[in-house]
């Protein structure tokens, strides 16, 4: 991340750059052109001024010849262009000091002396040419063009020799083609305000930008470390929290910073920690719940087609060996006995199998589940249960008591009551619900309260009280037995 401020920062660097060259180009590119543009008048001059020489040995003007072109105004600071060149007007008006340059051009002879001049008020003939060459009599003989500051401004200015075509070059030095120069042509126009004065001098700011750009990247690295240590911090932090947590350690949190994009992520790696925790604990209870479901099953299965089925085998012979023994036999009596213990055995695994049967309270509902086990206990057990259910709203464990009460008092009855009509309840009863279980069996003595009757009322009683409720058994010996469980609706 750091890298990517250095780059940001180079990058804006160098658009910049680009920027700023997008403009001096231009400055430039016309800079250079009225730098070749004056050379090319300087040098235009020069082969005009050598045929209009009126002698081939020394360099002689007419008298009538006039340097400059009559009649147009240029004034200080201004340039016209012609073809190739530009215009060198020639100026009658003497203009006062430290105005900008003007367009001149000068004829001298290689000594300094003005033998013509464009701008004769300025630069009289017989005056010292070396006045108006920028670097004085060191670029006198110069035939390069190039840009110079003056106090009054910019100038574009060249030097031109004018040689004469002489037929006799007998005086000529050994290897020599041409005579020496018998005058040289200066010409100057003044740069433009929005031009700058040469390439040199875009050279400094091209440099500025090279340092600023090698000062910005060490800045940029710094920058980006400082601004974005805590950011990567926090983020590999949040990597290695999600590694451990895809490894199967669902407990992994982070602890959220501030509210930026880094801290919005957080909080929502923590909710969906929170979320997968949640799922995979459901997941678990319900595979256990399968489980126990199945492992029920198959214990049901298990005594159905084991004991049950050695029950009614017993049950066969017992009945086979009353019939086939003698009306006064001695053993006659307890042949019977065995047949009614294996018949009360029987009845009490039937409904040990329906208690162990998966119940729907889970999938439809506690009414649809009591609706179930009544119609199983009826159909299986051939015993009459009247049903009166109301729907009431309660909490899943209250539900899960209402469901296990009425099971085992259902049990209980057919087991134990040898009741051969039950009746089963449930209404809403204030702020709570209902639940009750009434048979017309042999009962039991109403002194012991279901406090020492068996393990199967002691484990009701306290399933009830912990929700919140009430248990209550009515029952005398032949008289059949009641029981009325009041649950919460809102288990605590």
């Amino acid at each position: 991340m750091a890298a990517s401020y250095v780059l940001v920062t180079a990058a804006v660097v160098i658009l910049l750059e680009i920027v700023a060259i997008g403009f001096i180009i231009p400055n430039l590119l016309a800079t250079q052109d009225l730098t070749n543009r004056v050379n090319e008048t300087a040098a235009n001059l020069s082969e005009q001024l050598a045929l209009v020489s009126t002698s081939t040995d020394q360099f002689a003007l007419p008298s009538d010849y006039v340097l400059g072109r009559p009649g147009t105004s240029l004034g200080p600071g201004q340039v016209q262009l012609s073809g190739n060149g530009v215009v060198v007007p020639q100026l009658t008006t003497k203009y006062r000091p430290g105005l900008a340059p003007v367009s001149l051009a000068l004829v001298y002879t290689p000594d300094g002396k003005v033998i013509a001049s464009s701008y004769p008020a300025g630069y009289p003939v017989g005056s010292s040419a070396y006045g108006a060459i920028p670097d004085g009599p060191a670029s006198g003989f110069s035939k390069t063009s190039q840009i110079a500051t003056t106090s009054t401004g910019n100038v574009a200015w060249a030097v031109q020799p004018v040689v004469l075509n002489r037929l006799d070059t007998s005086g000529l030095p050994p290897g020599a083609k041409k005579f020496p120069p018998a005058a040289l042509v200066y010409v100057q126009a003044p740069v433009q305000a929005a031009t700058i004065g040469s390439v040199s001098s875009a050279a400094p700011l091209l440099q500025a930008g090279v340092v600023l750009l090698l000062l910005t990247l060490p800045v940029g690295v710094i920058f980006g470390v400082l601004t974005t240590r805590g950011v990567v911090r926090r983020l590999r932090r949040l990597g290695s929290t999600t590694a451990k947590l895809a490894d199967g350690d669902l407990s992994q949190r982070v602890a959220p910073g501030t509210s930026d994009e880094v801290g919005q992520l957080e909080r929502d790696f923590n909710n969906m920690a929170e979320r997968l925790q949640a799922a995979v604990s459901h997941e678990r209870a319900l595979a256990e719940k399968t489980a126990r479901l199945a492992e029920r099953s198959r214990i049901s299965r298990e005594l159905h087609d084991s004991i049950s089925q050695d029950l009614f085998s017993l049950s066969l012979l017992a009945g086979g060996l009353d019939k086939a023994l003698p009306a006064d036999s001695p053993v006659r009596s307890e042949v019977r006995a065995l047949a009614e213990t294996v018949d009360s055995a029987n009845r009490e695994m039937r409904a040990l199998l329906l208690e162990l049967r998966p119940t729907t309270l889970e999938e439809k509902g506690l009414v649809p589940a009591l609706e179930e086990l009544v119609s199983t206990y009826a159909a299986r057990l051939g015993i009459k249960i009247d049903a009166d259910l109301h729907p009431v709203r309660m909490a899943p464990a209250a539900e899960l008591a209402a469901l296990r009460i009425a099971q085992e008092g259902l049990a209980n009855a057919v087991k134990h009551a040898q009741a051969k009509t039950i009746s089963l309840s449930l209404h809403p009863n204030g702020a709570g619900a209902q639940i009750a279980i009434k048979d017309d069996g042999r009962g039991f003595d109403s002194s012991m309260n279901g406090s020492g009757s068996g393990l199967g009322l002691r484990l009701m009683r306290e399933r009830v009280e912990e929700l919140g409720g009430s248990l209550v058994i009515g029952t005398a010996a032949g008289q059949g037995t009641v029981i009325t469980a009041t649950l919460p609706v809102l288990a605590r």
